[in-house]
């Protein structure tokens, strides 16, 4: 009778039911089981819990008992509890592919994609055209960074659901990071033809026009993704990236201003408000940023490196050298870290150790012509006249083939 009212989606007289199995027989373990079941379509997750764990004191090997108890503790959040009583329905039941499925969903929420990887290779070799998990693989190798393996298995996926715009979204971002622009425009036009209201498609949309150099168009998605949030940040931010190219740093710092608002740790805004600052000539306005910028994230070395130009130009060689430490003690073959470090080693008087630091930079960027006759003149400086030769024949050479220095190099 249980069954039948769960059936017609009575969970509620179902639950009546099983009760009553249970009051003629106290260790009827399918009828804790069936009334967990019922108690978790109805979110009453308490009773669930209790039943499934009745249950298994009754029948500690009942696979079931443990596939709804993972379940109860997902639905409340708990997932590391939900991963024990996955396993454990696993270990009793290892061809259930249910368990398999909930075993990555729970994964996906803990974050760990080689788990469910492995789980949908268990489930797809089985059932090739299970779509659930052909999404969760897709996903998967998604967040792994493995974009080809992913369009391959969003592909499978539209095979089946072709009107499901994340699907496209997704693989809109997998062709963008391939460098294949074209074909992620063309996901993201068909993912805005499926869901026109939602404004992360716009955004990442406007994102593609931009690098494709359809700035207006660009600008036009991410108007439209602030219209349809006005609180999403990154497309403030978007917008302030646009100006910027344009010289219009009045109308970016503003789009800088309103991101920040929105998301006060929005890496992208604070860097860009910091850039523009620098512009400007506000460099104590652009110090806060790239302050701000360490404290959201200590390993920004872009954000050392920035504060590190300001310090210089400041006059505070001591800090600015230990800023270009911090950013070498991240990645130590730094070209910029390495060549200020360089500049303000020899304006301190530590000549050797800049010249090392100027040679670091050379391994790095041979044709760095600023290093070169940095290093030139400290060879020089050190009566070493032969290097010094060698350095200023090979910035001759450089320069007459035309590879000047340019701004980006940051020459002093």
């Amino acid at each position: 009778q249980g069954n039948d009212r769960v059936f017609r989606g009575e969970h509620d007289r179902a639950i009546s039911s099983y009760t009553q199995a249970i009051a003629l027989d106290p260790n009827f373990v399918l009828a804790y089981c069936a009334r967990g079941d019922s108690a978790l379509e109805l979110k009453d997750y308490r009773q669930a819990k209790a039943d499934y764990t009745t249950a298994l004191k009754i029948s500690p090997a009942l696979a079931i008992a443990n596939g709804g108890l993972a379940e109860v503790y997902y639905q409340l959040g708990e997932y590391p509890a939900a991963l024990v009583a996955c396993n454990r329905a696993i270990q009793r039941d290892s061809e259930n592919l249910d368990f398999f499925h909930s075993r990555a969903r729970i994964n996906k929420k803990i974050g760990d994609a080689a788990a469910i990887l492995s789980d949908c290779k268990f489930i797809l070799e089985r059932q090739p055209s299970d779509i659930s998990a052909r999404w969760l693989n897709s996903r998967a190798h998604f967040q792994m960074g493995n974009y080809q393996l992913a369009i391959f298995n969003f592909n499978q996926y539209l095979n089946v659901r072709n009107d499901d715009c994340y699907a496209y979204y997704y693989r809109g971002i997998c062709y963008e990071r391939l460098g294949n622009l074209s074909q992620a425009l063309t996901d993201l036009d068909c993912a805005i033809d499926l869901t026109d209201d939602l404004a992360i498609l716009y955004r990442r949309r406007g994102r593609i026009r931009q690098q494709l150099g359809d700035f207006t168009g660009a600008m036009t998605d991410y108007d439209h993704a602030i219209v349809l949030d006005p609180q999403m940040a990154q497309a403030y931010a978007n917008r302030a990236e646009i100006y910027i190219n344009r010289g219009d740093y009045p109308r970016a710092l503003m789009q800088c201003n309103q991101a920040i608002r929105c998301d006060p740790h929005l890496v992208s805004a604070h860097y860009q408000r910091g850039v523009i600052n620098t512009e400007v000539g506000n460099l104590h306005a652009a110090l806060a940023d790239y302050h701000r910028l360490i404290q959201i994230d200590p390993h920004d070395f872009n954000a050392y490196i920035q504060r590190s130009w300001i310090y210089f130009r400041h006059g505070e060689y001591s800090a600015a050298m230990t800023d270009c430490e911090q950013v070498l003690a991240i990645d130590r073959n730094s070209v910029p870290a390495n060549y200020l470090l360089g500049v303000v080693q020899s304006l301190s008087g530590f000549k050797q150790e800049a010249v090392f630091s100027f040679t670091k930079v050379m391994d790095a960027q041979p044709s760095f012509i600023c290093a070169l006759y940095h290093r030139g003149l400290l060879q020089h400086d050190l009566k070493n006249q032969a290097k010094a030769s060698g350095d200023f024949q090979l910035a001759q050479e450089i320069q007459d083939k035309g590879a000047a220095p340019t701004r980006r190099q940051g020459c002093l």
